[in-house]
């Protein structure tokens, strides 16, 4: 899909960041590497090269940054994390495709057998999925680092919110304007007689998940009186959270809110405790559903109290849910694989974590979702460590927000390489603080 500019933007997209590493420090010029991609690369592009993964956007981003830090910054890399739980976490999302595949040569249907070539694939490209967590990991060591982090976040929402303002009051065109294709459907983008931006990321809720945490990160500044821009940081909450209410995306705004609120007017402990509390959530949640212990009627009447179509919308998502679990249910530990094949003929894949264990099992989702919770997990248990308010605010303010995008999967799958790239640099930093401590 998409015309030959489409290809010849994305190929570009490394010599670009060369330009990055060569006349921008590091952390700044991996930032607009990896984020800077997502954000501006066309959707459903992708060099697809003989024996590999194709390379798309994220994955191909990722390349040009680790080859930036390594190569032009000179900075030392490591291919897989050396010390702790987190290394054997990567080491399990590398391997259990393997065992996937040999649980999965038999057909389903007109689905062909998994082959020892889809095993080489499939470890290729989780190990790209996991490229931007494992640089932002050893990237990401101080509270400068880290701060440096959310200044760079909300400049990036600050330029991109001109494009998602045009949309909101244009309708989503940039994309099909640019790349010539329009990458979603078009339909799922008019929401409450207008339009949801979509600009370069291919479908409206995962605009709206940015701007969400684009605001968390802007009240965090707002509450360090760091300026954006040369703008007051109050005016720039204020126009995230009017931007936000526009992006009409009842999820994502709610997320926003609550991001706001926890990291203006809520003590460091609540906030802990907040962030303990979503990820208890998202690790119990396909537990609950196994179990038939999950309130789905429920929700589903507080979403038809709100607005019928988002009632009806809810009991779509948890019909469809209900049904690609008991298709779980017979490859539980491994999963089906990929090839549509841990998918029903008629089913609907909304959810990340759905997606994940259906092609990969209870073990890859436990490895997946476990190396993002472990950074808000540790991030928790190190804050204890430090003696200023601020970092103190800051690193709880960088897990709540990945706590935040964990409970974004359970609806949708926004997982992107930027949000891995976040949740690595959270890691981090608090295993920098370990260090420090018991150095």
């Amino acid at each position: 899909m998409g015309n030959s500019f489409s290809y010849a933007i994305l190929l570009a997209w490394p010599l670009v960041s060369l330009l990055f590493y060569r006349n921008l420090p590091i952390i700044p010029a991996t930032f607009w590497t990896i984020v800077g991609g997502y954000l501006v690369l066309p959707v459903k592009v992708a060099i697809d090269a003989p024996l590999i993964p194709p390379l798309n956007k994220e994955s191909l981003s990722a390349v040009a940054a680790f080859i930036g830090c390594v190569y032009v910054k000179k900075r030392k890399i490591s291919f897989i994390p050396k010390i702790g739980i987190e290394r054997w976490l990567v080491v399990i999302l590398l391997l259990s495709p393997l065992i996937t595949v040999f649980n999965n040569r038999e057909p389903i249907g007109i689905i062909a057998g998994l082959t020892a070539h889809d095993a080489l694939s499939a470890v290729i490209n989780q190990y790209l999925i996991l490229l931007p967590f494992i640089i932002g990991l050893q990237l990401i060591k101080t509270y400068d680092d880290q701060l440096m982090l959310f200044k760079l976040l909300v400049m990036a929402g600050v330029i991109y919110s001109v494009f998602i303002l045009f949309e909101i009051r244009m309708s989503p065109q940039l994309h099909t304007w640019v790349y010539g294709f329009f990458p979603h459907s078009f339909s799922q983008q008019v929401r409450f007689g207008g339009f949801r931006a979509v600009v370069f990321m291919g479908h409206g809720l995962l605009i709206a998940i940015f701007v969400a945490l684009v605001l968390g990160a802007a009240t965090l500044l707002w509450k360090e009186k760091i300026k954006t821009f040369h703008c007051f940081p109050s005016v720039i909450v204020i126009y995230f959270f009017v931007l936000l209410f526009l992006c009409k995306t009842v999820g994502a705004f709610l997320l926003g809110v609550f991001l706001l609120f926890s990291i203006a007017w809520m003590p460091v402990f609540i906030m802990k405790c907040s962030a303990l509390f979503l990820i208890f959530v998202v690790l119990f949640y396909p537990v609950l559903l196994i179990f038939d212990l999950f309130p789905h009627q429920g929700l589903i009447d507080i979403a038809e109290n709100f607005d019928v179509n988002r009632g009806e919308s809810l009991a779509f998502r948890f019909f469809h849910e209900e049904r690609l679990l008991e298709h779980v249910k017979e490859k539980i530990f491994f999963g089906w694989g990929w090839w549509d094949r841990n998918r029903l003929s008629d089913s609907i894949t909304d959810g990340y974590w759905i997606i994940i264990l259906g092609q990969y099992g209870i073990v890859g989702f436990g490895a997946t979702f476990g190396l993002v919770i472990l950074g808000v997990w540790r991030g928790m248990m190190v804050s204890r460590f430090i003696d200023y308010e601020r970092q103190k605010r800051l690193l709880m303010s960088h897990a709540l927000i990945i706590a935040i995008v964990m409970i974004d999967q359970l609806p949708n799958a926004s997982m992107a390489s930027w949000l891995w790239f976040l949740s690595g640099a959270l890691l981090g930093r608090a295993n920098s603080i370990v260090r420090i401590k018991y150095r």
